[in-house]
């Protein structure tokens, strides 16, 4: 969704399910906050609880734990053939 003055997307935004509040604790539930930053806050706890089974080709903030808003979600549109159309090809002896 872009802004009326032309300004870029708003960030993608994430916030913790009230249900899942007991498995992420120190996070406030309910609250929306960058994804990014949630993210890092997510993994960093991670990383300091030595959890074994966390990867990093693990989803850090798992969709059935947290909301999503913004950033993202339109399907993004190839961009523009760059030819214009008064060009033409040659013929190989020119």
């Amino acid at each position: 969704m872009k802004r009326e003055s032309g300004a870029r997307e708003r960030p993608r935004e994430a916030r913790l399910r009230a249900a899942s509040a007991h498995l992420y604790q120190g996070i406030t539930p309910e609250v929306w906050i960058q994804a990014a930053t949630m993210s890092d806050i997510v993994w960093s706890r991670r990383l300091l609880q030595a959890e074994g089974s966390a990867t990093l080709a693990d989803r850090v903030l798992d969709p059935a734990h947290f909301e999503f808003r913004y950033g993202g979600l339109e399907p993004v549109e190839p961009p523009p053939t760059r030819r214009r159309t008064t060009d033409r090809l040659r013929p190989s002896g020119d």
